[in-house]
């Protein structure tokens, strides 16, 4: 009985738990529409308009904001100009972002010109170049991750969102508020 009750006890707390293992409360990942993940974010490398590879551990103690899309998807363009008032919003505070597309036939300057007709101004990467449709990619596009300032995945958005709404931005702020 004893067993019984230490057992119920300990997932009773597990449950209860109002933070995600990131320290980021499970509130805000769902005010943000955004689903809890806690583990280590996989690995990958980007290559930079100017052919400098950057990796997600070069960022280390920064926000992370991985965002995987496609030049063919419907909802990856119509959430463009939202995802752009995120990136204004947050693109001088220590957040960073990373627009990869997944396309295997679009080249980098596609992809860049689609972008800015989509209305980004911010920088795109092609998924190919970096091993992430084999870590990151799984459900189809768009796909969104949240990766905190020690590396560690905190939440997943599947399909478009409202990005310029105040349940994502406090979320960033949370993440960035992190120690």
């Amino acid at each position: 009985m004893k067993t019984i009750t230490l057992i119920f006890t300990a997932v009773t707390l597990l449950l209860a738990s109002p933070s995600s293992s990131s320290g980021i409360e499970k509130r805000l990942l769902k005010s943000a529409g955004v689903q809890e993940l806690t583990e280590e974010a996989p690995e990958f490398t980007l290559t930079d308009p100017s052919g400098r590879k950057i990796s997600l551990k070069d960022n280390r103690g920064r926000v992370v904001i991985l965002h995987v899309w496609a030049t063919w998807c419907k909802p990856c363009k119509e959430e463009f100009p939202l995802f752009e008032k995120m990136f204004r919003r947050f693109k001088d505070t220590g957040v960073v972002f990373f627009p990869v597309a997944i396309d295997l036939n679009a080249g980098k300057e596609e992809i860049r010109s689609l972008a800015k007709t989509y209305g980004g101004s911010f920088e795109v990467y092609l998924a190919r170049e970096g091993g992430i449709t084999d870590r990151y990619w799984s459900f189809g596009v768009p796909e969104t991750y949240f990766i905190d300032k020690k590396g560690m995945l905190a939440g997943r958005a599947i399909g478009p969102r409202k990005w310029d709404s105040e349940g994502v931005a406090t979320l960033v702020n949370a993440l960035l508020d992190e120690k």
